[in-house]
C-alpha cells in the first residue's frame, strides 16, 4: 500500500507546484489572464500526472535510454492534460506540456528514489589493532623499544 501512497504523493506535489508555476505564468505571457479556477484545475490535472508517473516509475538514467517509449507516452500525457484541463491551445500544450512534463517527472523521480528506496546498511568500523613497533634493537640483549629513540648530539 504505502509502495504506491508514498511515490503518488511525492510526484503529486512537485508536479503540483511546477504546473502551477508554468500554467499561472504561462497563461498570463501567452493569453494574458488565466482561466477560473486554476487551483482546482492543476489539482486535478497533476492528480492524473501523478497516477501516470506512480504506475509507470520512470528511472532518471533510462528516460532516454532504453525506456524511450515511455517517455513519449509521458510526454502525450503532459499534452493531453496541458490541452483538456489546463486549456493550453494544442500548439502551445504541445511543446510547453510535454517539456514541463518530461522535466518535472525527472526532477520528481528523483525525489522517489532518495525517499523510497532502501539504503544498504553500513558495517560498523572495526576497532584499529595495536601495531607493534617497527623498529627495534639489533642486539639480542637490548628491550624492544616503544618510544622514540635518543637523537645523537651533533659534533
Amino acid at each position: 500500500m504505502f509502495a504506491h501512497v508514498i511515490p503518488l504523493l511525492i510526484y503529486w506535489l512537485v508536479l503540483f507546484v511546477l504546473c502551477y508555476i508554468v500554467v499561472e505564468v504561462g497563461q498570463d505571457q501567452l493569453y494574458d489572464e488565466v482561466t477560473p479556477h486554476v487551483g482546482l484545475k492543476v489539482a486535478l490535472g497533476t492528480l492524473l500526472l501523478a497516477m501516470v508517473l506512480t504506475w509507470l516509475r520512470p528511472s532518471l538514467d533510462k528516460m532516454l535510454t532504453s525506456e524511450i517509449a515511455w517517455t513519449l507516452l509521458l510526454a502525450l500525457a503532459g499534452f493531453g492534460v496541458f490541452t483538456l484541463v489546463f486549456q493550453f491551445q494544442p500548439q502551445h500544450a504541445a511543446w510547453i506540456g510535454a517539456l514541463t512534463m518530461l522535466l518535472s517527472s525527472g526532477l520528481a523521480t528523483l525525489g522517489v528514489d532518495s525517499l523510497t528506496k532502501p539504503r544498504p546498511v553500513v558495517a560498523a568500523a572495526r576497532p584499529a589493532e595495536q601495531t607493534k613497533p617497527i623498529r627495534r634493537s639489533l642486539s639480542p640483549a637490548a628491550p624492544a623499544r616503544t618510544a622514540n629513540p635518543p637523537v645523537p648530539k651533533a659534533l
